[in-house]
């Protein structure tokens, strides 16, 4: 890896270390992956979250609506809002550079 990055906990800003928690939850980062913005049935979004369990996968969706990153719908369908779409990106950018590191350590 180029270079040495190590940063102390206390010096990490207030709203990284908000972000981090949310996207280090697999399930959050999961369940974020899996919707788009065409609002998803609760069912078949269960299904594409493999592992997750029905109440777990409830409360993460609360989670992600309560933060403004998922919108529901009385059908209990569940989509991405814009700030969802944002932070699917960055997943995305994150996963690529993640990628990349592998690629180049071996």
């Amino acid at each position: 890896m180029k270079g040495n990055f190590i940063m102390a906990v206390r010096d990490i800003s207030m709203g990284t270390k908000v972000g981090l928690e949310l996207v280090t939850d697999k399930w959050n980062a999961l369940t974020l992956s899996h919707l788009t913005a065409t609002p998803t049935g609760f069912m078949t979004l269960r299904r594409q979250v493999r592992g997750i369990s029905t109440l777990r996968l409830l409360t993460v969706l609360a989670k992600l609506t309560q933060l403004d990153l998922v919108i529901s719908t009385d059908e209990y369908e569940y989509g991405l809002t814009a700030e969802g779409l944002k932070l699917q990106t960055g997943l995305a950018n994150l996963e690529a550079w993640g990628n990349q590191v592998i690629t180049e350590m071996q």
